[in-house]
């Protein structure tokens, strides 16, 4: 079988970014069974092991947020909008018959500015323009300043804070021919958790994913098929027992040429 990307990782890929950010400081999951039919699907059969970094404890990272919160006005526009005096918003954003869909207009405009390369904007249906780090950034931005400034409009800006640092994810090396590999410099292992027999794996990212279905299209994801040959990811034995330590000696993600 195909490797199967998520509507998240793909939007991702679309949208600037790159396998090796996507996947940088997450996780490998080893489950019994087929693989879902796709990779938003839930998670099926049985965990046998989660690969880490030398089997480490994982910590998912947290991504660091800010807010301008819309609090008033009828007219007027919001003329600037910086994070630690980087402007993501690219150009003024007028008032737009009301505060949400202001809002609304400045979450495209951050979105679809090539300039900002670091974070993401939602509103949620308010009249906050919630400001999030793209994955990998950790506690580098906490405690960046957002700071908009604006015409007959008022505003509360909230600096950038909570972001968490991952621990023990798997790391990638630079890529070469179109393939990018394990970091040669990582062991990826983990101790297996349950008995039985390997049949597919999930590749997450670093943020938490609890392997629910997504419809929101917001979890990086890429599934495979497990084999002792010919599979998207071969191992010397699909026999994994409880308490036994299960190593990774190679993997690699291959763009295609065509």
């Amino acid at each position: 079988m195909a490797l199967r990307l998520s509507k998240g990782l793909r939007n991702f890929l679309n949208e600037g970014g790159s396998f090796k950010q996507a996947f940088a400081g997450g996780k490998l999951l080893l489950y019994t069974g087929s693989q879902p039919a796709d990779a938003d699907a839930a998670v099926t059969g049985t965990l046998l092991c989660t690969y880490t970094s030398s089997s480490g404890a994982h910590t998912a990272e947290v991504r660091s947020t800010g807010s301008v919160a819309l609090t008033g006005g009828a007219s007027g526009s919001v003329d600037t909008l910086t994070v630690n005096s980087i402007e993501i918003m690219g150009s003024a954003t007028a008032f737009n018959t009301t505060l949400t869909q202001t809002a609304a207009d400045i979450c495209t405009k951050i979105n679809n500015n090539p300039k900002n390369m670091l974070f993401v904007a939602s509103n949620g249906g308010t009249a906050t323009v919630t400001i999030t780090a793209k994955p990998g950034l950790g506690t580098l931005p906490n405690a960046w300043v957002v700071a908009s400034t604006v015409t007959t409009i008022t505003k509360t800006d909230a600096n950038m804070a909570s972001g968490v640092n991952q621990a023990n994810g798997l790391l990638f090396d630079d890529s070469a021919a179109g393939a990018l590999v394990k970091s040669p410099s990582q062991t990826w292992s983990g101790v297996a958790g349950n008995t039985g027999t390997a049949g597919w794996f999930r590749l997450v990212g670093s943020v938490a994913d609890a392997g629910s279905a997504d419809s929101s299209e917001v979890f990086h994801r890429v599934d495979g098929n497990v084999a002792t040959s010919g599979a998207n990811l071969n191992l010397s034995s699909t026999s994994i027992t409880a308490t036994a330590t299960q190593t990774i000696s190679t993997f690699t993600l291959t763009e295609p040429a065509s």
